[in-house]
C-alpha cells in the first residue's frame, strides 16, 4: 500500500471518531430528554453507563491521534486534523457530560416547580445547536454559522430569564430543601448555557482544522451579517 494510502486511511479514521463521538452525545442528550419528560428513573441509570462510553471513545481518539501525529510525517492539513481534534474531542465529551449530570438532577430532586419547563427549553436549544454540526468536515456551510449564533444568542436569553427567576425564587426559599434544589437548577442552567459555549468553540475548532487560523465564530458572524 502507497504511503498516501496510509495517510488518506489515517485521516478517514481520525474523522470517523470524530463525528462518531458527536452522534453519541446527540444520543445522549437525546435519550436525556427522554428520561427527564418521561420521568423515567431506570433510564437515567443508562445515561450514566453511555456517558462511560463517550468518555472511553474520548481517550480512544486521543491515542489514536497521537500515535498517527508519530508514526506519520503528517501534512499541515492532516496535522491539524490531529492535533485540532484532540482539542475537538475534548470539547465534545465536556459537552456530553453536562447531559449526564441534568438527568441526575431532575431524578435526584423530581421537580416540579414552574423552572423545570425553562430548563427544558433551554435543554431542547442546546440539542439544536448540537443538531447543526452534523457531518462537521464534510458540509461546510457558512449559513451554519449564521444558524449556530442565533441558537446560542436563544441559549443566552433563555438562561438569563430563568436564571433572574431562580433568583428571586431563592430569596423566597423557606426550607433548606428548596433552597439545596434550586441552588441544584441554578448550576444545571448555567452548565447548559456553558455548553452552547463549548458548541461555538468546536466551530472554531472546525474552522482551525480548514483554514489554519483560529477565528472567533462571533467573528466570522459579524462580517457575515455586514456581506447580507
Amino acid at each position: 500500500m502507497s504511503i498516501n494510502k496510509i495517510l488518506d486511511n489515517d485521516i478517514r479514521q481520525l474523522t470517523n471518531m470524530l463525528e462518531e463521538m458527536i452522534r453519541e452525545t446527540k444520543v445522549q442528550y437525546a435519550e436525556t430528554f427522554q428520561v427527564i419528560t418521561k420521568n423515567d428513573i431506570e433510564g437515567s441509570t443508562m445515561i450514566v453507563e453511555h456517558d462511560k462510553i463517550i468518555n472511553d471513545k474520548l481517550n480512544e481518539f486521543t491515542s489514536t491521534a497521537l500515535w498517527k501525529i508519530a508514526k506519520q510525517q503528517l501534512m499541515a492539513k492532516d496535522l491539524r486534523l490531529a492535533v485540532g481534534g484532540i482539542l475537538l474531542a475534548r470539547e465534545i465529551e465536556i459537552i456530553a457530560d453536562y447531559a449526564k449530570k441534568l438527568c441526575i438532577f431532575f431524578t435526584k430532586f423530581k421537580p416540579t416547580k414552574k423552572y423545570t419547563t425553562s430548563i427544558l427549553n433551554l435543554f431542547q436549544l442546546v440539542i439544536d445547536m448540537l443538531d447543526s454540526f452534523s457531518e462537521l468536515f464534510i458540509n461546510f456551510d457558512t449559513n451554519k454559522i449564521v444558524k449556530v449564533m442565533e441558537l446560542e444568542s436563544e441559549i443566552n436569553k433563555e438562561f438569563d430569564d430563568l436564571y433572574n427567576y431562580l433568583v428571586k425564587a431563592l430569596k423566597k426559599a423557606e426550607t433548606t430543601e428548596e433552597v439545596t434544589e434550586i441552588s441544584e437548577a441554578m448550576k444545571q442552567a448555567k452548565n447548559l448555557e456553558r455548553a452552547g459555549d463549548h458548541l461555538l468553540t468546536v466551530q472554531e475548532i472546525v474552522s482551525f482544522i480548514r483554514t489554519g487560523r483560529f477565528e472567533e465564530t462571533s467573528e466570522i458572524y459579524e462580517n457575515l451579517k455586514t456581506m447580507m
